[in-house]
């Protein structure tokens, strides 16, 4: 009895899945998020990762910025994985967020084929018509990123939220950040 609760509470390990007939498919996500300093990159990088961790992944996190952090390009790279990730780095995202002018410069080479890209050059109108602020921009992205990280099974919705809230419920703009992260995009 013991052994089978083991199995039940815990990822079965490749080889076992193997012999016992059992599909186990390994997940690993890479994402790319890419700004401008002061937009809230690397808030965004962490409130995934440790919503990711707190959810048993294995999870890596490359911040990238300048000594001037407000006003250069700000980048993170994550890995969201159910095995042990042994390395890092790596060339072709499954997802690229661009949150501006030189942002989309310096991820030019990431924008390949296959590459689910959220530029916010498409959502200009959107963010007019819904009176969405720059300063909750990133929130508004972190939505939908939040939306398809459910959707691919990875992490819910509903926990980054929690986390945003644990965050920066207590910040100036929190009502309107709470308003943009529900809005139906």
């Amino acid at each position: 009895m013991g052994w089978f609760t083991v199995l039940v509470f815990r990822k079965i390990p490749q080889s076992l899945c193997v012999f016992l007939g059992l599909s186990e498919k390994n997940m690993m996500y890479k994402i790319i998020l890419s700004g401008d300093g002061g937009q809230g990159i690397q808030t965004l990088s962490y409130l995934i990762c440790n919503t990711a961790f707190k959810n048993n992944l294995e999870v890596s996190h490359i911040p990238n910025y300048g000594l001037e952090q407000k006003g250069g390009v700000s980048m993170a790279y994550i890995k969201i994985s159910d095995e042990k990730i042994n390395y890092p780095k790596f060339s072709k995202p499954d997802f690229l967020l661009v949150m501006s002018d030189q942002a989309r410069e310096r991820t030019a080479d990431y924008n390949q084929h296959g590459v689910e890209v959220i530029d916010i050059k498409d959502y200009i109108d959107f963010f007019k018509e819904n009176n969405v602020e720059p300063h909750s921009r990133n929130v508004f992205f972190l939505s939908k990123i939040s939306s398809m990280l459910e959707e691919k099974g990875i992490i819910k919705k509903q926990e980054i939220f929690e986390a945003l809230e644990q965050k920066l419920s207590k910040k100036r703009w929190w009502e309107e950040n709470k308003r943009v992260f529900s809005l139906k995009h």
